[in-house]
């Protein structure tokens, strides 16, 4: 067993170290999501996080940056151990200045030339997702749960091509997540193969409004059929409004039917609550999108979530958003797709994270397209 000073408070809820969890699953793992969007542009993204993977002995990190039809990709990891609760990889670190309220994240020097030190502060409280549970191949793949946050950002980002830009709240929002638990890894070989999901189409989307935080993850089989839904409302501090639980969620959303891959353009989101009132909320997507492969997210060049890569290794690259016969490959994932978000005449921003599956019966147009399978630009 490995001591670390996280062991010195009275937070253990197992006989043993922190260092180590109470499973042995190789998948579980405990990961920060963090989006910051430059609401004045409309342009810009940077998306980054965390992830600690104790039955891997890995500790990893990303940051893509988007802006002006270009993204950067950093992507970081290094061995747990022994620094198992040092929340930095590499030149990237995160400190909880003050816990549930503020968080500043640094990038120092680099070979991708992206640098930062931005600071998440936050408007609202978090707002807890329900657990997540499912199994496969009788076998737990999920077990799992998540708060979302929104806020602000301060700071600066110095970009690759050495601008300087100065990060303030009153144009840059912000919106995070922390979850924990049981989650697939990417399939290795020799292992049975993976079942398709039950969900067709996944909404994720933490949007926020001056006055109010919105916040859906929605997964359904067929239009308004949902298999998974977590979504809540919550008013900002000193507002003592009793605000009615989400029952339903339903949308109409229009896309970009020429896009090289599904792109949101805009639409409808209608949310249901408890007590029959409905919050009808307008969508406009804005340019401004990360796309989540450049963290590793379903892999790329080689590199997956979770996975052993010694003591510490780094690989940075830069993606032309504007190139179309490659564009599909960087938005495969799902991206962070920031959109203005309207009620009546107030106005908001936040990120969806969107996917649809053929057999869902609706958005067409935002099916992945069928290509012939070709090697990954490096």
């Amino acid at each position: 067993m490995f001591l670390s000073p996280a062991d010195e408070y009275f937070t253990h809820q197992t006989a043993l170290t922190h260092a180590m969890v109470a499973t042995s699953d190789p998948s579980w793992r405990e990961r920060y999501w963090v989006s910051l969007q430059d609401t004045e542009t409309g342009d810009t993204v940077l998306t980054l996080g965390l992830g600690r993977y104790p039955n891997q002995d890995v500790m990893e990190a990303f940051a893509c940056f988007s802006d002006n039809g270009r993204q950067t990709n950093l992507r970081l990891s290094r061995s747990l151990l022994p620094d198992s609760h040092a929340m930095a990889v590499g030149p990237l670190s995160c400190d909880i200045v003050e816990p549930l309220k503020e968080l500043r994240f640094t990038l120092g020097n680099n070979d991708s030339g992206l640098r930062f030190d931005v600071t998440f502060e936050a408007r609202f409280e978090p707002m807890l997702e329900g657990k997540f549970f499912q199994i496969s191949r009788a076998r737990t793949t999920y077990d799992a749960i998540r708060y979302v946050q929104h806020g602000r950002a301060r700071g600066w980002i110095v970009t690759p091509d050495g601008r300087r830009i100065e990060v303030t709240p009153d144009r840059w929002w912000a919106e995070r997540d922390h979850s924990w638990g049981t989650r697939p890894l990417p399939r290795a070989e020799g292992q049975p193969p993976g079942e398709r999901p039950e969900w067709k189409l996944l909404l994720f989307a933490p949007l926020q409004l001056p006055d109010l935080a919105v916040h859906l993850y929605v997964q359904e089989s067929r239009p308004g059929q949902p298999v998974h839904l977590s979504a809540g409302l919550i008013a900002p501090p000193g507002d003592d409004r009793e605000l009615s639980p989400i029952t339903a969620v339903d949308h109409d959303l229009k896309w970009d039917d020429g896009a090289a891959a599904p792109t949101l353009v805009g639409g409808r989101v209608t949310l249901t609550q408890l007590d029959g009132e409905k919050i009808e909320l307008e969508i406009r997507a804005l340019r401004g999108r990360a796309h989540l492969r450049g963290g590793g997210y379903e892999g790329w060049n080689g590199w997956r979530q979770g996975q052993w890569r010694g003591d510490l290794t780094a690989e940075h690259d830069e993606w032309d958003l504007t190139d179309r016969d490659n564009f599909y490959r960087y938005a495969k994932a799902g991206s962070d797709h920031l959109v203005e978000v309207r009620r009546g005449d107030t106005v908001g921003y936040g990120v969806i994270e969107y996917m649809v599956l053929p057999g869902y019966g609706r958005y067409e147009e935002a099916l992945p397209p069928r290509r012939s399978p070709q090697p990954e630009p490096r």
